[in-house]
């Protein structure tokens, strides 16, 4: 994905930046065709469902301004880097734009830094010329731990650092992402995930350093709705954020 760093924010520019899922556990196939909806209403930036549903999201957003994404060993990470790279290969038939993997948490809190990065290695050559993004699990990390991963993300050839599943009881939160941006700079891309559920949170995390926002497709239209009445009268002015509570 093509990102860009404003000053102002369109409704356009906040619909592109949200990637709204259909990614609960009891999810339907009835949902994933709400989601199709909603992405060809709004023009969000890239839609992800469960597997089993890639055909028809895949299809679904055909002609659409929504790019196809597919998640690997979503959402522990510790499958194999064979079946990850098999997965790879397997959804990249149907012509995703991005690919979302799980990095490997339990390899990276014990130190075994050469497997995790062999393995993000090894999906990143799997499909080339795609935009890869490498979910750390941030809250589940010490400070040291995010900086880490961040460092591995970067050495494995990945396009960003995804804070989180969303599948975890705490939130990503602003420190995360600072904690993310104080250390990779401008080297690398950063999403979050995990917690995005307003307007107001989404916009602190921009400043901050986010460039995408993975989030609930339930929450993305009530997100957009919400920026879409900000946006009346003009851009929202990203200067005029405050960091602090």
């Amino acid at each position: 994905m093509q990102e860009y760093r404003k000053d102002l924010l369109t409704i356009e520019d906040i619909a592109y930046m949200m990637d709204p899922s259909v990614l609960k556990i009891d999810s339907t196939p009835e949902d994933v065709e709400e989601l199709i909806a909603l992405c060809r209403k709004y023009n969000f930036g890239t839609a992800f469902c469960w597997p089993c549903n890639y055909p028809r999201l895949s299809e679904g957003l055909r002609g659409s301004k929504t790019v196809f994404g597919t998640s690997l060993a979503f959402p522990s990470g510790q499958e194999s880097t064979e079946t990850k790279v098999y997965l790879a290969r397997v959804f990249e038939t149907m012509n995703p734009g991005e690919h979302d993997m799980v990095l490997n948490v339990g390899w990276l809190r014990s130190g075994r830094y050469d497997e995790v990065l062999a393995d993000i290695r090894a999906v990143r050559d799997a499909v080339p010329g795609k935009s890869l993004k490498v979910i750390i699990e941030a809250m589940c990390l010490t400070d040291d731990e995010i900086r880490k991963a961040s460092d591995l993300c970067l050495m494995g050839g990945a396009d960003y650092v995804k804070t989180g599943t969303g599948f975890q009881a705490k939130p990503t939160t602003l420190h995360h992402v600072q904690v993310i941006k104080a250390h990779v700079g401008d080297r690398i891309k950063i999403k979050v995930a995990g917690g995005v559920r307003d307007l107001d949170t989404m916009l602190r995390m921009y400043k901050a350093g986010a460039n995408r926002f993975g989030i609930g497709w339930n929450s993305a239209e009530r997100i957009y709705l919400e920026a879409a009445e900000r946006c009346k009268n003009g851009p929202i002015n990203v200067g005029q954020i405050s960091l602090t509570d």
